[in-house]
């Protein structure tokens, strides 16, 4: 019975123990170190002490600010975080709860609501916010509320990318040819001012054509409380419903980045297959919108910026001069608006022709809308006028089948009145279809199936036949056809596409291409792969263009490979050729092989060189083809950002994508976000390739810093609108790394947990361990550091040379 008594007493001493103040029995140390351990914050379970606090903010465990100044203030008998307006807003909550919450004396007043919580995590320095799902506006894990959008800092940039080649043929002229494109910009507030420029020259034997442009110049800036950018300025027309083109002018378009991703829309892909070292062009309207060098061989280009629309030209350049050129086309797959949503377009303004500033007479006004009117259907339709000559209006329904796919259809009807008096009406009806098989994991896509009457004329065409009454084409017919399908058995993906376009007055035309990819294990290697493409372009009253290609490649290690390539169209060629990337900043391959229906049998010799470096990529590539030619190319692409806080070279930017410079205290060579940006000279740092409204997190890379350097606040995560330059200041110091044994006025070591702060109180550099033992990280001579525990505090000064000085440095601390 006993027993059961001291149970129960035991279950009540513990409950009493959990529900006030912790008191620890010192009695249980020697007594010499009774008054050597500070055990001032650990008496209290979850106690936040009243004073500020810098923190990182995350909501139901989503961080919305990786840095804000919060304060706790006595509230009763407890503390609390006063949590501003500002602060509150970036919750995310639903409008009718924030707006019932009052305000005391600038903080939110939480207490109507006591199931929100604040719980300060003080090891990782983070305010955890825990809000019911039911009162919050957002619930996507990869995503983060407008409010918290940062447009970033004033500033300048620079894009480049910069190509050079040279081709001696055995007979006939010799060519060079320099070539630049870009963009360049500035920052202000939330507008963005920029200007896409092309430089090219071409010089051969007898003959030097020089040309350059400013292809467009425009100004934009984000709406995040309408969903939706505005652009004024040079740009192109961009529709779901209607042709494109350039055009001087003004939109207001809704922007679907700033929606979750699972609401977004997606980026066309371009393939095709190299003979060579070939240059891919890619353009819009007859802007260069992509440039890349890419080996022989099929190629895959998946980071274009999904707002193109249309259909994209695309130049494939073999080094020895030939020029492919097909069409891919990039209309939206059926488009489905969330019920009760709107997804809008307006614009106006002047169409261009051409690449010059120069803009036609009539201005035109287009709008278009998408609303979920139920659940899975969505109603969208749109106007487009110019001037008292053209009309056209457009209706259409997607619709959600559910198991069987998604489905859209639109009319549209225009209006056109030519400068010789000619009328024409005519009519144009598109289908879209998009289907995806779980079962087999399947994707089929009728991305665009077209049929237009003679007398139909989208208002690009209209424009094409006022400029040039005998050059213009008008559309008949276009399908767009595409196919992907994994076969798990064989280990096999299978992709397909087709692009069929007629004409009413001119040639039909049609590519198609298939690719299958097979991997598997032969004996020791594993992990091989084959790859078979068989791709045709066939023009009306003219031969079909096919060409057949076989790649079989085996891996070596883990980043190095052996291919065999075969390629079979007006000649058969056969490749084996290295490729070495075990040095991730230094790649390179060489290749040999034959070719018949070329001198000596076509033998062939090439090498290629890539270096990637925290300022740019540099690409080098050679041939030598026996009795014929030999080629040699080099490219260099990167960016240029420029602040008031500082500036920076680094890796290219992507379009319009924003970009971050962090600041190290003038530290150079500490690498961020992995090891290809590191800061400069000065300590600055910029990391391209940030995803627009995207929630980003930034690290330091910790374990490659330079010796005697430390760097606090290490990691970062935040959301930036289209175009920002963001701006984060890491505190960081370097110096040397010493081992010090501290001593205070009475001759006793302070005690275990004593912190080490800088003179400022910024940032601390160590905490002492048992017997006054410390690791002061990145100090230098002469510098003086507040030692804290409790509330009580001292000072240590370094000696000004460190080098000299034995390990473990004695220091007192007064």
């Amino acid at each position: 019975m006993e027993i059961y008594k001291l149970a129960v007493s035991g279950c009540g001493l513990l409950l009493v123990c959990s529900a006030s103040a912790t008191e620890f029995n010192l009695d249980v140390l020697d007594k010499s170190m009774r008054d050597s351990v500070d055990i001032s914050l650990l008496k209290e379970k979850s106690v936040v002490l009243p004073g500020d606090y810098f923190v990182a903010v995350a909501v139901n465990k989503n961080q919305i600010a990786s840095g804000r100044l919060v304060t706790w203030r006595t509230q009763g008998k407890n503390t609390e975080p006063c949590i501003s307006p500002e602060l509150a807003q970036n919750f995310g909550l639903k409008d009718d709860i924030y707006r019932a919450l009052p305000q005391d004396n600038g903080c939110v007043d939480f207490h109507s609501r006591p199931e929100i919580t604040f719980t300060l995590n003080l090891a990782q320095q983070q305010l955890n916010i825990a809000i019911p799902q039911a009162w919050v506006a957002w619930k996507s894990n990869g995503w983060m509320p407008p409010a918290t959008w940062d447009d970033g800092v004033a500033g300048f940039i620079l894009d480049y990318n910069l190509f050079a080649s040279t081709y001696r043929p055995q007979e006939g002229s010799h060519s060079d040819n320099l070539n630049a494109y870009g963009t360049t910009g500035l920052n202000a507030g939330a507008w963005r001012l920029r200007s896409d420029y092309q430089l090219s020259q071409t010089r051969s034997d007898d003959s030097t054509e020089t040309a350059h442009a400013i292809s467009r110049t425009y100004l934009f800036r984000p709406l995040s409380s309408l969903g939706a950018k505005l652009t004024l300025g040079e740009t192109d027309f961009s529709s779901d419903i209607f042709d494109g083109f350039a055009y001087t002018g003004a939109s207001l378009i809704s922007d679907d980045r700033m929606l979750p991703w699972e609401l977004r829309g997606y980026s066309p892909q371009i393939s095709g297959v190299a003979q060579t070292n070939a240059t891919v062009t890619v353009k819009h309207s007859g802007r260069v919108i992509y440039q890349t060098k890419v080996a022989p061989g099929p190629f895959l280009i998946s980071d274009l910026n999904q707002s193109v629309q249309g259909t994209l030209d695309v130049d494939v350049a073999e080094e020895d001069g030939r020029v492919n050129t097909f069409q891919v086309s990039a209309a939206s797959t059926p488009f489905l608006t969330r019920q009760g949503q709107v997804r809008y377009k307006v614009t106006a303004g002047r169409v261009r022709p051409d690449l010059s500033h120069s803009t036609v007479d009539d201005t035109f006004i287009s709008s278009e809308a998408s609303w979920g009117m139920l659940s899975n259907t969505s109603l969208y339709g749109g106007l487009l006028m110019a001037g008292s000559d053209y009309r056209s209006a457009a209706l259409g329904i997607g619709q959600n089948m559910l198991w069987l796919g998604a489905i859209s259809f639109d009319v549209t009807h225009a209006a056109s009145q030519f400068d010789n008096g000619k009328q024409e009406n005519g009519d144009s009806y598109r289908l879209n279809y998009s289907k995806r098989f779980d079962a087999t994991d399947s994707q089929l896509s009728l991305a665009a199936y077209r049929f237009s009457e003679r007398t139909f004329h989208s208002y690009a065409n209209f424009i094409d036949h006022q400029q040039d009454k005998s050059g213009t084409q008008d559309e008949k017919q276009t399908i767009s056809i595409s196919l992907s399908q994994p076969v798990e058995p064989l280990n096999m993906n299978l992709y397909a596409n087709l692009l069929r376009q007629m004409w009413w007055d001119g040639d039909a035309s049609t590519s198609a291409s298939i690719t299958a990819g097979f991997s598997f294990d032969a004996g020791p290697w594993k992990s091989v792969s084959l790859t078979t493409t068989f791709s045709t372009t066939h023009y009306e009253e003219s031969d079909n263009d096919n060409q057949v290609y076989v790649s079989l490649s085996i891996p070596f290690g883990m980043a190095q490979r052996l291919n065999y390539d075969m390629r079979n169209s007006n000649s058969t060629s056969h490749t084996v050729s290295w490729y070495d990337a075990s040095d991730a900043r230094n790649t390179w391959g060489v290749s040999a092989g034959v070719e018949s229906k070329k001198p000596d049998n076509g033998a062939q010799l090439r090498a290629n060189y890539q270096h990637l470096s925290g300022v740019g990529d540099l690409q080098l590539a050679g041939s030598y083809a026996a009795s014929d030619y030999t080629s040699a190319s080099a490219s260099w692409n990167g960016s240029f950002t420029a602040t008031r806080h500082g500036a920076a070279f680094h890796r290219r930017g992507i379009s319009n994508e924003p970009r971050l410079m962090v600041s190290t205290d003038g530290i150079a060579d500490i690498p961020v976000q992995g090891d290809f940006n590191t800061t400069n000279h000065f300590g600055y740092a910029v990391v391209p390739m940030i995803s627009s409204y995207q929630p980003t997190t930034v690290t330091v890379n910790m374990d490659t810093l330079p010796d005697g350097v430390t760097v606090t606040d290490n990691t970062l995560r935040e959301a930036w609108t289209e175009g920002a330059i963001g701006y984060k200041a890491l505190a960081s110091r370097a110096g040397q790394d010493i081992n010090a044994l501290i001593r205070t006025a009475d001759g006793k070591y302070p005690p275990l947990g004593a912190v080490v702060r800088s003179d400022n109180g910024g940032m601390d550099v160590g905490m002492v361990s048992e017997e006054g033992h410390v690791w002061l990280s990145g100090v230098n001579g002469g510098q003086q550091f507040n030692l804290q525990w409790g509330k009580n505090t001292c000072r240590i000064t370094l000696p000004d040379a460190l080098t000299t000085l034995p390990q473990p440095l004695m220091l007192p601390c007064h």
